[in-house]
């Protein structure tokens, strides 16, 4: 008893309660919703991946590999790997949450940092036709750079612009694979 009454009252900072560091029990309406939602982001994921991979045209090579050999491989790995965390969810093994380091609260989302992330990949999806590869490329690096925090604006463009143009030509002239110049067609 004079455990519990020397104790009482003498919480410090350092002392979070267990229900701030989100190891109480869920409400049952969310209980494992997001842990499905990753499983079937991830099969649907695969699934685009895979039938674009088999509709890419068959290889005129010697090697028989051809522009969709990878992403049937990604593809059916990525149906693999939600097919196994359906599995685990099935069986109830979800993932629990780790204590936060430091002040970084995982209670919380960044919703405006997925948001950016979320419309550097949207850019990119719509404009990698019209304005070709590296400035849609570019823009996307950008963002998500600024979605994880930086805030070295000019260095961070630089080194998006830097990347893009690494990937840029290591697949056009290095692989033979082409990619969308854009507005830059002729001039790179």
């Amino acid at each position: 008893m004079s455990d519990v009454s020397s104790h009482q009252g003498t919480a410090t900072h350092e002392d979070p309660h267990p229900e701030d560091l989100g190891d109480g029990p869920r409400p049952a309406s969310t209980k494992g919703i997001g842990e499905w939602a990753v499983a079937a982001a991830v099969f649907a994921l695969g699934g685009i991946v895979l039938l674009d991979g088999l509709g890419q045209r068959q290889s005129t090579s010697a090697s028989g590999i051809g522009a969709g050999f990878m992403p049937i491989v990604v593809g059916s790995l990525l149906l693999l790997l939600a097919v196994v965390l359906a599995v685990q969810l099935a069986r109830g093994r979800r993932g629990e949450p780790e204590q936060a380091e430091g002040d970084v609260d995982v209670t919380r989302t960044h919703w405006t940092a997925l948001g950016i992330a979320a419309a550097g990949l949207l850019f990119f999806l719509f404009t990698v036709e019209p304005l070709g590869f590296i400035p849609a490329t570019t823009v996307m690096f950008y963002l998500i750079s600024l979605a994880m925090g930086s805030r070295r604006y000019l260095v961070a463009l630089v080194i998006a612009l830097a990347t893009a143009c690494v990937i840029f030509f290591s697949f056009t002239k290095l692989l033979s694979i082409d990619l969308p110049a854009g507005f830059l067609e002729g001039i790179i």
